[in-house]
């Protein structure tokens, strides 16, 4: 039997916004005592909570959400611990994609998990560098994850991971949790976006599976 361990943050009122980010309303529009049913009505960025990046994200011509295939939210990983780190070097990543070939995203460990809800989740986390960034989408991998809120520092105005990865069609999943709780660095993978249309971003329900533990 497979085991599934869930990357995914709770979405509620308090979770992290990127700064300058509209705040999240989620409400109890209906109730069983009212109503007889219950429902609430969720107002949420598109990049909220564990969420997807879309080309769309940053490309006035780039791929939404809807527009992949749906296989192109699944599939084979190998997590990167880059705990300590200021920055990730492109020889880590070179290094890290010749010991697992067929590696279609790269998760990246981070640490920063432990600091949401914290005024340090926002600053100081390891990010890629811009030639770390281009080894990584020369590759042609799937897609990237981490346990961070950006691939770029908050308050980047050029964003160039983000431009790096989603220029070559990559996805990025972003403020993913539990990568400590992972038994392995290998696992499948699966961030499926919900169907939105012209979505240049979504929430997920990110997991780790690993077959027949």
């Amino acid at each position: 039997m497979n085991t599934i361990i869930d990357l995914s943050h709770v979405l509620n009122n308090e979770t992290p916004v990127y700064p300058g980010t509209n705040a999240p309303s989620i409400q109890q529009s209906n109730t069983i005592q009212k109503d007889g049913f219950r429902e609430k009505l969720i107002l949420i960025p598109s990049h909220f909570g564990t969420h997807m990046d879309a080309p769309s994200h940053i490309f006035k011509d780039g791929k939404s959400l809807d527009q992949f295939p749906v296989d192109q939210f699944s599939g084979r990983a190998v997590m990167l611990d880059v705990r300590g780190l200021s920055s990730i070097s492109e020889d880590s990543i070179a290094s890290l994609l010749r010991a697992h070939p067929s590696a279609e995203f790269v998760i990246l460990r981070t640490g920063w998990e432990d600091f949401w809800h914290d005024e340090k989740y926002f600053e100081g986390f390891p990010v890629l560098s811009e030639a770390a960034a281009e080894c990584l989408a020369s590759h042609q991998i799937k897609g990237i994850g981490l346990d961070a809120i950006s691939v770029d520092p908050v308050g980047s105005e050029t964003l160039p991971v983000h431009r790096a990865l989603l220029k070559n069609d990559l996805v990025i999943v972003e403020n993913l949790c539990n990568l400590g709780a992972l038994p392995s660095p290998e696992f499948i993978f699966q961030s499926f976006p919900l169907k939105i249309g012209d979505a240049d971003g979504s929430p997920v329900r990110a997991v780790a599976v690993f077959p027949e533990l």
